[in-house]
């Protein structure tokens, strides 16, 4: 029953506010039957929510995944380089923890500008997280941690991110705005998760953005390898 559950939490993919039970019960590979049974469940412990055109993740699932301790510790730490990022690329600037079941990217802390409309704030936290996901995919997979590969990530969604010579960056864009993902390591050989920055493409210098994301992902590397709560995880 537990991994049913959880198997139906899991159908819904980054910025998916809203699914039908019969979408739900597709993903997960069960009768609707079945999936209608587990739903109630998951509904009674308001780990899902009803909105107005399906089902959607519950208050009671965000509230227990604030108190992991691994996210509040890679927030602790990088919080004031995400900070700076801000400030230096005058974009938004976010930090993403690993999934190390499928080597997802969930946001973890953002700065942005308040003035931002909705609509904008959601297409950089979007694009934002498709370019941490390729990062962390690319260091997830083991064929691409020869040396001297480049780091040709393949396609995202429909786009074509930037093809890069060096390993740690991932340009996405997407109409008129674009990210910036570097990934956070533990260790050589850990990915912990990912440090993005992103803004409407007329507002960024992409040079200067990636010069200060790949310094800032860097910094923040050092000081997670130098956290006790969190070098075991390497």
């Amino acid at each position: 029953m537990l991994a049913r559950g959880l198997s139906i939490l899991r159908c819904f993919r980054p910025h998916e506010r809203e699914l039908p039970l019969s979408e739900l019960a597709r993903r997960a590979d069960m009768p609707k039957a079945t999936a209608h049974r587990i739903v109630a469940e998951l509904l009674k412990e308001r780990m899902l929510e009803r909105g107005e055109n399906g089902l959607r993740l519950g208050v009671s699932l965000f509230v227990l995944g604030a108190r992991v301790p691994r996210q509040m510790e890679l927030r602790g730490v990088t919080r004031p380089f995400v900070e700076r990022l801000h400030r230096l690329t005058r974009g938004g600037a976010y930090v993403f923890m690993s999934d190390a079941l499928d080597g997802s990217a969930g946001l973890v802390d953002s700065v942005y500008f308040s003035h931002d409309s909705e609509r904008e704030f959601g297409e950089q936290v979007s694009i934002s997280t498709n370019a941490a996901g390729e990062i962390l995919r690319f260091h997830n997979t083991p064929s691409n941690h020869t040396e001297g590969n480049d780091a040709v990530l393949g396609t995202f969604g429909g786009e074509e991110p930037t093809r890069e010579r060096r390993k740690d960056l991932v340009v996405l864009r997407r109409a008129e705005t674009v990210a910036l993902a570097a990934p956070l390591l533990l260790s050589p050989d850990t990915v912990i998760g990912a440090l993005a920055v992103s803004s409407p493409a007329g507002r960024l210098r992409e040079t200067q953005a990636a010069s200060h994301l790949q310094a800032a992902a860097a910094a923040a590397s050092r000081a997670l390898q130098r956290t006790p709560e969190l070098a075991r995880w390497s």
